[in-house]
């Protein structure tokens, strides 16, 4: 039965929020110093925007971060979708010095049917991108995190505690999260992620209520569009899942994605009276044409909790 969009969702969200504990009643050991990382996303779009990306990377990685994020679209959507482009980007995460993190964007899979990018199966593309990225463990060299991955069938949903704070990665891509009505393969890939996300998201925040995490950082690709009446179908498991996350977690929550290529920081939920939610920051990284990073910092010793610097590439 096609999911509908009630309001309610939305509402109850809000609700949910307001009723949690503020950020001061959060349990957990006091923060002595931050951390920091770097975020990009969609990019890169060109042979242009490649090498750029490597410029941002070498920076990023002079500065000795503990990770970097890449929040997904590793391809312009009007590339073909081959796998030459998936495994030159595969082969720099692997050159990088710092562990990566990355979380698949709709350009590389979802889209790959299109005409425009070579009509492919986007399944068969999926797969593909999950043996590039993930079945080597030397290319995002991300297991000295030691995360914890809950299906094997999904190797890109996975979460880590890193200094008293919570990282969960979570597959959520543009394009209205491959939700195709008219298309029974689409719609169950749909729904059977959709299934896993929730695991992955109730697991996680067991584990940092366990171990009393002082932040929570959620990472995707999709701009769930908050400033929507309705959300899109395919995003209705999106939002379901951040009302589940600051229902049962209380402390501080920032949500980075990608997606409409605009840099934004800020609080987009509010209470009944209007009042941004102050627990809850999302950034969206910038993206093509521009390749640009952000460097995020977390402590959550001092409000608020998460800041953000936008970064460029040095030009030699």
């Amino acid at each position: 039965m096609p999911l509908s969009l009630p309001l309610f969702l939305y509402l109850g969200l809000l609700s949910t929020i307001a009723a949690v504990p503020s950020p001061s009643q959060a349990q957990g050991p006091p923060e002595s110093s931050a951390l920091r990382f770097l975020a990009i996303g969609d990019v890169p779009y060109s042979d242009t925007e490649m090498f750029h990306l490597q410029t941002l990377l070498r920076d990023g990685a002079a500065e000795d971060p503990p990770f970097i994020l890449h929040v997904g679209d590793i391809k312009g959507g009007g590339q073909a979708c081959s796998d030459a482009r998936i495994q030159g980007v595969a082969d720099l995460f692997r050159s990088q010095p710092v562990p990566l993190l990355y979380t698949p964007g709709d350009n590389e899979w979802t889209d790959c049917h299109r005409p425009r990018a070579g009509g492919r199966d986007p399944l068969e593309r999926l797969a593909l991108l999950r043996r590039m990225m993930y079945a080597d463990p030397l290319v995002l060299h991300s297991d000295t995190l030691s995360p914890t991955t809950p299906d094997p069938a999904y190797p890109e949903n996975r979460y880590f505690h890193h200094d008293g704070i919570l990282f969960l990665l979570m597959h959520v891509v543009g394009s209205n999260n491959n939700f195709r009505d008219n298309n029974a393969a689409a719609m169950a890939e749909h729904r059977a992620r959709a299934e896993a996300n929730r695991v992955l998201l109730e697991q996680a925040v067991q584990a940092a209520n366990r171990l009393d995490a002082r932040a929570f950082v959620l990472a995707f690709h999709a701009n769930p569009l908050f400033e929507a009446r309705m959300p899109r179908r395919g995003f209705v498991p999106v939002i379901q899942n951040l009302q589940r996350l600051l229902a049962q977690y209380p402390g501080p929550v920032l949500l980075i994605h990608g997606d409409t290529h605009r840099f934004r920081f800020d609080q987009p939920l509010t209470d009944t009276q209007g009042v941004p939610i102050e627990r809850f920051t999302r950034l969206e990284v910038p993206g093509s044409p521009s390749v640009a990073g952000v460097w995020v910092t977390v402590q959550t010793h001092v409000r608020p909790a998460f800041s953000a610097q936008l970064v460029y590439p040095t030009i030699d």
